[in-house]
């Protein structure tokens, strides 16, 4: 979608409404509203940009999103159907999500890796009845009517109304990462949704005065949850930046923008750095000394990424865990400097461990949390559902370690624990003294029996031309946990769309390699 250079004038939010009235049917929207109440106190404040110069205030966006919203109206989308996207991030797609979500629809993203069979069963299972696409990519998609964003911005505005019902069924149904199995669909409410990230917002002191950037496709949580609505509806800044951009570039616009907020896996921090360490030899300043939270998503986030962090860019990076399914649960954004790295819940969410089977300490286990704005589950998937949500409570999957003063540390997946010498040890732990020795550029260590805590292990390493030293390093790491692996050196290591090691692929490529013929 083409927005021109220059901030959009227009009415202000309250002179929005008028005698044409919402059509009937079309219910009030929780986000639509809580995005109203923003735009009336941020009007001419900008709301989105992208790195391209285009850029919308609140006015202009709640515009936009009244344009959007009737040229969905008028093609037949009405509360509690669906509409997939297949779209490239921009401020299009920050307004189409806000249109859905007024007109009670729900959104369904095809994810940027979804080949054509994948896309096929996702329209089967979530049955939209549009497809909104910028032609970027072609869509198998026989029957379904097709619309362009522009084509629904250039419609009549869907007019406000005050009073009525509220919507508060599904908004989004959203795909999980997809590194571990196929991605599974999500059901996220408007109103717990809405809950959910106010909550958050004010538990990590987020401010109107915030530049968020936004680094990763919107398909995905990471980028909706913690930058876009977080950016939104604290009255904030949101920077959309390519997610194909390379890390110096990443680096250089984090600068040029100011940006105080971001959230990244480890990996991308580790890029970061890696251009930081570049710059500084050509004697260019690498700090960011805006950038007050830098926030990092993913299971495991190791010492040394901090550590290194901390020289070359000058911040310390605060790390939050959370999922799509159930939202933000931990993180470590208030500053305080413990005893041990650490996170604590965030406001609403309570958090306890299971102990692992074979494994008696009380201080690691499971991670176990409860929260009353979650989404709805799995759709589809009745035994995620069951193994996942049981009794109020969200088993995460994911392994933890509490210290002495309360703050949970993520070690991996449950099913990524090993048996060592000393006790479990998880493949991420591994990977990362794998990467220690300097000679391995990346490692990935996947249990041969997932969840099954032996000690047979596939490993692919990328490396460059010290590979003898890399496979000795490997060899060295694995002894020392008395580990057996198969190695695989590998020139790169696949993703998901969310930046994260697509380990279902590489299992694959390792057990077919071992199957005979």
């Amino acid at each position: 979608m083409s927005v021109p250079p220059g901030t959009a004038r227009g009415r202000r939010p309250e002179e929005a409404g008028g005698a044409a009235d919402r059509p009937p049917g079309a219910p009030a929207s929780a986000l639509y509203e809580a995005l109203r109440t923003v735009a009336s106190r941020r009007a001419e404040a900008t709301a989105v940009r992208t790195t391209e110069g285009e850029h919308l205030d609140y006015t202009g966006l709640l515009r936009l999103v009244d344009r959007i919203s009737g040229g969905l109206w008028a093609r037949g989308v009405r509360p509690d159907t669906a509409v997939a996207f297949r779209l490239r991030n921009g401020i299009g797609y920050v307004a189409l999500v806000l249109a859905v979500a007024r007109v009670g629809a729900r959104y369904v993203p095809l994810l940027g890796n979804f080949d054509d069979s994948a896309v096929r069963a996702a329209l089967a299972r979530t049955r939209p009845v549009l497809l909104v696409t910028d032609g970027h990519r072609v869509t198998p998609a026989a029957g379904l009517p097709t619309v362009s964003p522009d084509a629904l911005a250039a419609s009549a505005p869907l007019r406000v109304t005050e009073g009525g019902p509220r919507h508060t069924g599904v908004f989004r149904t959203l795909w999980t990462s997809g590194s571990t199995e196929f991605p599974k669909l999500i059901a996220w409410r408007q109103d717990k949704f809405l809950a959910e990230r106010l909550r958050w917002i004010a538990d990590t002191g987020i401010a109107e005065t915030d530049v968020f950037a936004c680094r990763h496709p919107l398909d995905v949580a990471h980028a909706t949850d913690l930058h876009m609505f977080a950016a939104l509806l604290s009255g904030a800044e949101l920077v959309l930046i390519d997610p194909h951009a390379p890390a110096a570039d990443l680096l250089q616009r984090l600068r040029h923008h100011r940006v105080t907020v971001m959230s990244a896996l480890p990996r991308h921090y580790e890029h970061l750095v890696g251009a930081g360490d570049r710059a500084r030899r050509t004697g260019a300043d690498a700090s960011l000394p805006h950038l007050r939270l830098p926030l990092c998503g993913g299971a495991y986030l190791g010492p040394a990424v901090v550590r290194r962090a901390g020289e070359v860019l000058g911040i310390r990076i605060r790390q939050v865990y959370g999922s799509t399914e159930f939202g933000l649960a931990l993180g470590d954004t208030d500053g305080a400097r413990r005893t041990a790295p650490g996170m604590v819940p965030v406001s609403g969410v309570s958090a306890r461990l299971a102990p692992l089977a074979g494994h008696g300490r009380a201080d690691v286990g499971e991670l176990v949390l409860r929260s009353d704005c979650t989404s709805e589950g799995y759709l589809h998937h009745d035994e995620a559902n069951n193994r996942t949500f049981r009794g109020g409570e969200f088993w995460t999957g994911d392994l933890a370690h509490r210290a002495a003063d309360g703050g949970y540390r993520i070690l991996g997946r449950v099913t990524d624990a090993l048996t060592g010498l000393d006790g479990p040890v998880t493949a991420p732990m591994l990977d990362e003294e794998m990467t220690a020795s300097g000679t391995v550029d990346q490692a990935v260590v996947l249990p041969v029996r997932p969840g099954g805590f032996g000690r047979e292990v596939y490993v692919a390493v990328r490396a460059g031309r010290l590979r003898d030293e890399a496979a000795r390093a490997v060899a060295e790491v694995l002894a020392h946990h008395g580990l057996k692996g198969t190695v695989r050196f590998t020139g790169s290591i696949p993703m998901t769309p969310v930046g994260k090691i697509d380990k279902p692929l590489l299992r694959r490529m390792f057990e077919k390699e071992a199957t005979p013929g």
